[in-house]
């Protein structure tokens, strides 16, 4: 399928990602998955990615500065932030950074589903 849509997972934690992974590609969608940040920018480069569903809490490169590059070098794409610790701050950090919008893990996979659904039919600003 040439137009289908690329979706990249971020999580230090290998089983989330191949857990999305798995759902993602039921969904129909590509679905490349990084256990970093600076691996994650390296696909994010490489690859057409449409989506980017992002931990937030991860070694080296945090969520909300990964979604700070990301803009830097798209601003248009969605950014779905992943938490495990919701908090006002996370709120506000993802709307201050154009973060399309949150999730709390455990990630309930029809809330994702819906999400991912979501992110692909909004209309994305143009300037």
């Amino acid at each position: 399928m040439a137009d289908q849509k690329q979706i990249l997972i971020v999580d230090d934690d290998p089983a989330q990602c191949e857990i999305l992974s798995q759902l993602i590609g039921q969904l129909g969608y590509q679905a490349y998955s990084a256990t970093d940040g600076d691996m994650a920018l390296q696909v994010f480069q490489e690859r057409g990615i449409d989506l980017v569903i992002s931990d937030i809490k991860m070694p080296h490169m945090d969520g909300m500065t990964l979604l700070q590059k990301i803009r830097s070098l798209n601003e248009k794409v969605r950014v779905i932030i992943l938490t495990g610790y919701p908090s006002s701050e996370t709120i506000l950090k993802t709307i201050e950074n154009d973060g399309y919008t949150y999730l709390v893990k455990p990630v309930k996979l029809q809330a994702m589903t819906q999400l991912i659904e979501k992110a692909f039919n909004d209309p994305v600003d143009e300037d």
